[in-house]
């Protein structure tokens, strides 16, 4: 299978920052690979020297593409696109040839028509540009079109110019665009951004049809899940291949993290054994004793000293408490209706009690993110009512961080949040001084002066982490989320998953993130419909039921089979791991016996009331020489046992 890109040795880096580095990949014609790792890590980096866009910036290593010149990518940056081309006229533009033929070929059949040339050679002509035209998908590729903009969201829309959309639709009509065009490379950034979940869908099917090769990066992990093959971790700079999907390489990374810790024990352990050697050598004296703790300090010079994997300085935590418990009661919605031109909804009403965990959907543009700030008091309702229930207290984070002062920093944000009970007289007033609120920065990841730059040039996932962290001092019971997932990096939305399921009170939010969906054992409120007739909703579908075929239980067979695949995967290397462990343990417990034994000689040699007993002297001399042989030979056999062992598990 010929490969699609080679990357050798590729090391990047801004300024002092080192984002990349050696890194290796092969992607092959076909793979579908889903790239993963923490904001900043250099996922969008690596895909922007893959795609050859790198003005910027500059880079070490050799990155070979060969996709025949036929490379798309869909950037964060796309919703910047401000052409007056129409929707429609720009994806129907993809077809430029085609349209070409079509014309081409009416033209020739006007002529045969009128008899103004000879009629065979026209009608040869006719017959190689029609076959040309079948051959290229000309009698599919308007219905293409109109398949795209029903699927993207704009079956309405499309006479619309392209500079008049939002961003994120900006983003939708370059995604849909590039599906058509079909190029033999697909370098998707966060392709799900700004997609609601039939549009996600509908791109997950798009993308099992695509024929090309496909990386993407995206922390959308039901979206990796269905579409990837293959994930690709950059962690540290380095980067690590696992042929597997999201969610099967989870324990895959777990056992390859345990591998390593043990691996990292055992280079300690041996780090810690030839430091004894070497002191034990030096403190007997003799040249021959100094010629072997040089070796052996040469040894542990050429040693390639691993980092302890148990470390991550960079581990965010995420922990929502409440003031009070508050009512079982939480919210009661009748008859509500709201819109601004036409309505949004009407009719709706349901009722959420405490402990509840329920999700918003519907398509964009539907209200979702409206129904929220009606919830939270920000609208005022056209009709019906919002009760909220005794005792209730509103903790919100918006999508689009409107909470947040852009002209001011993450320390002052921080210190103005963790104080404003002490400083407004609210609940048990606790000052929170200048350490604590850096520690809570370090906390979500703001470190060193990263913690006074201003909020404006703050990373979309940066201002996601500061809200997060100002949301925690609110102590609501009641949390209102809007696509609280969205810029954050798979780990952090894992951190933010564990904090909603330990969470005591009540959560209702807004998402498209199936996975988070899933994992909060969120129930559902779908909002489709709710403008064409009242309803009142008193239970919700629940988690990815209503997603895709197989739902919860289809993911819990996959981890199932996965834990089975694990197992048998290393049940063969176990026994031989077992033989070997034995085997350093038997010398190690040798080594120690010798070690006592030599002692005992030295306590002799140097006991000066036994210094006139000759025949004790010469013969301890003779034991110590020959215990010393022995060692030699076990403390080879030591360390070729333990490099056995670490060349076993790189393989």
């Amino acid at each position: 299978m010929a490969s699609v890109i080679d990357i050798k040795n590729l090391s990047c880096e801004f300024g002092a920052v080192k984002v990349l580095e050696d890194v290796n990949m092969t992607v092959f014609t076909g793979d579908r690979v889903g790239v993963i790792g923490d904001n900043g890590s250099g996922k969008t980096t690596l895909l922007n020297i893959v795609a050859g866009r790198t003005d910027d910036f500059v880079y070490r290593g050799q990155v070979i593409v060969n996709a025949g010149g036929r490379i798309g990518m869909l950037s964060q940056r796309t919703g910047e696109d401000d052409r007056n081309v129409s929707v429609y006229d720009d994806y129907i533009s993809v077809f430029a040839e085609l349209i070409r033929l079509e014309n081409e070929i009416a033209e020739l059949e006007k002529s045969l028509a009128e008899g103004v040339e000879d009629a065979e050679a026209l009608s040869g002509r006719i017959s190689k540009d029609y076959e040309l035209f079948v051959a290229k998908g000309g009698l599919t590729y308007k219905s293409r079109v109109q398949g795209m903009l029903a699927g993207l969201g704009f079956e309405g829309i499309s006479h619309l110019p392209v500079k008049s959309l939002s961003g994120g639709q900006k983003i939708r009509l370059a995604l849909g665009k590039l599906l058509l065009e079909a190029p033999e490379l697909l370098l998707l950034d966060e392709p799900t951004n700004h997609l609601d979940t039939e549009s996600i869908v509908f791109l997950e099917e798009s993308l099992k049809n695509y024929k090309g090769t496909v990386l993407a990066v995206s922390h959308d992990r039901y979206f990796l899940d269905t579409v990837t093959s293959k994930t690709f971790l950059i962690e540290a700079g380095v980067g690590t291949l696992y042929n597997a999907p999201y969610t099967k390489y989870i324990p895959l990374r777990e056992q390859d993290i345990e591998y390593k810790k043990r691996l990292y024990a055992r280079q300690q352990k041996e780090i810690a054994h030839i430091n004894d050697v070497i002191s034990t050598q030096r403190r007997w004296g003799q040249e021959h004793n100094f010629v072997t703790a040089e070796a052996w300090q040469k040894k542990l010079d050429r040693m390639d000293i691993l980092d302890d994997p148990s470390v991550n300085a960079n581990e965010i935590a995420v922990k929502f408490e409440i003031a009070e418990r508050g009512g079982d009661e939480v919210l009661s919605v009748k008859d509500l209706s709201f819109g601004y031109d036409a309505p949004l909804f009407e009719g709706l009403s349901f009722d959420v009690r405490r402990g509840d965990r329920l999700v918003i959907t519907g398509r964009n543009g539907g209200g979702k993110s409206t129904l929220l700030k009606l919830i939270n008091g920000l609208l005022t309702p056209t009709g019906g009512t919002i009760k909220i229930g005794a005792g209730i207290t509103i903790s919100y984070y918006s999508q689009d961080f409107a909470e947040l002062d852009l002209s001011s920093t993450p320390f002052e944000e921080t210190f103005l949040a963790a104080n404003y009970d002490y400083y407004n007289g609210g609940g048990l007033p606790k000052f929170r001084g200048i350490t604590s609120c850096r520690n809570a920065l370090a906390s979500f990841g703001f470190t060193g002066d990263d913690v006074f730059k201003s909020n404006d040039l703050l990373s979309g996932g940066e201002k996601a982490r500061l809200a997060l962290l100002k949301l925690t001092y609110k102590k609501g019971n009641l949390l209102l989320l809007d696509e609280p997932t969205n810029h954050l990096d798979i780990r952090t939305c894992e951190v933010l998953e564990n904090a909603i399921i330990n969470f005591p009170g009540t959560v209702i939010c807004v998402s498209h993130d199936r996975y988070f969906v899933e994992k909060i054992g969120a129930k559902k409120l779908d909002l489709d419909g709710c403008s064409l007739f009242g309803r009142r909703i008193s239970s919700f579908a629940t988690g990815l039921d209503s997603y895709a075929p197989g739902g919860q239980q289809g993911i819990r067979k996959s981890r199932s089979a996965e834990a089975k695949e694990s197992y048998l995967k290393v049940k063969e290397d176990r026994a031989a791991e077992r033989k070997l462990k034995k085997r350093i343990s038997t010398l190690e417990d040798s080594i120690a016996s010798l070690e006592k034994e030599l002692a005992e000689c030295e306590a002799i040699l140097s006991d000066p009331s036994l210094a006139s007993d000759f025949e004790l002297i010469a013969s301890t001399y003779s034991r110590q020489s020959g215990l010393k042989e022995q060692l030699d030979a076990l403390e080879f056999d030591y360390l070729e046992a333990i490099e056995e062992s670490e060349r076993r598990g790189e393989v």
